[in-house]
């Protein structure tokens, strides 16, 4: 059996591809050309194989190191994070969250789950309200995150990732009904307020037939048929139809999922969960009884 490879090397040859140079890869890692080089060496004496094809004048991998810089990327990534979490560990205090039902109820639990059995002392606090509210409150610094869904430009920094919103309904015919019947957060919900503009830019008249701040509450309205709604493809709940522009609806504006610091309450409590939050979202999104119809 090979010995497991020493990641010190695979920092070393990730480096080089990224830099494209052994000369800046030892800049970076301040070490000697000839070191870096005897690095090489010693990565491919343990592979058996070559990495680096030297026939070229430029940096190029072989075959067998195309193969290895997918795996020592996980493998530093996988590294990275078990020190994070490592350094996390011993933490204790409070950390509040602002957030909507549905993610609440949906995104969090499983993520929530596995931070509470690395941080037991940490005591974690839910505030669940529609995204305005949610925002005013990390604003007034009532809470000490915000896991929202935004329109328009974000930053980065707080982007997790970018969601498309489908249209449900319990049946395609729904989508005849004259005006449109609605099944909604209240008002201040960005995944509300996308629907209506979407369907007023259409010139296609609604009405609101069923509004409730539970998002259990709206797909049981859904399912039996109250009203149609709006939610995030990767949160469609069982027994209800997909419905797209061929039932004469409107095409959706796609929403972010972000994730908003208080900067008045930086901690590393904070950084923990948040970091939990991003690992948890990003950057497959997590379903929801994804056993919906298409049609």
């Amino acid at each position: 059996m090979r010995p497991p490879i020493d990641t010190e090397l695979l920092k070393t040859f990730v480096t080089i591809v990224e830099t494209q140079s052994f000369t800046r890869t030892g800049d970076r890692l301040h070490r000697t050309q000839p070191a870096i080089s005897m690095q090489i060496r010693r990565l491919e004496e343990a592979l058996g194989k070559e990495v680096f094809d030297r026939t070229r004048r430029q940096v190029q991998l072989t075959r067998e190191g195309e193969v290895l810089l997918h795996y020592a990327r996980r493998i530093l990534s996988l590294s990275d994070e078990a020190m994070s979490r490592i350094g996390q560990a011993g933490l204790a205090g409070v950390v509040r969250i602002g957030t909507s039902d549905d993610y609440a109820n949906i995104l969090l639990p499983e993520i929530l789950r596995r931070f509470a059995q690395a941080h037991a002392e940490i005591q974690v606090d839910i505030v669940c309200d529609n995204g305005v509210a949610i925002e005013r409150r990390l604003k007034d610094g009532l809470i000490d995150l915000a896991l929202v869904a935004c329109r328009g430009m974000v930053t980065e920094e707080e982007l997790i990732r970018t969601e498309e919103l489908v249209w449900i309904a319990a049946t395609p015919s729904q989508a005849k009904s004259r005006p449109l019947p609605l099944a909604v957060f209240p008002e201040g919900c960005v995944c509300r307020t996308t629907m209506m503009d979407a369907l007023d830019a259409a010139g296609r008249d609604w009405r609101v037939g069923f509004s409730s701040d539970n998002i259990g509450a709206i797909h049981v309205a859904v399912r039996s048929g109250m009203g149609i709604s709006a939610v995030e493809r990767s949160l469609v709940p069982a027994g209800v139809r997909i419905l797209d522009q061929a039932e004469g609806l409107p095409r959706l504006a796609s929403v972010h999922l972000c994730l908003k610091l208080n900067r008045n309450s930086a901690s590393p409590v904070l950084d923990a969960l948040a970091d939990e939050i991003r690992v948890g979202l990003s950057p497959a999104p997590l379903r929801y009884e994804p056993q919906a119809h298409h049609v």
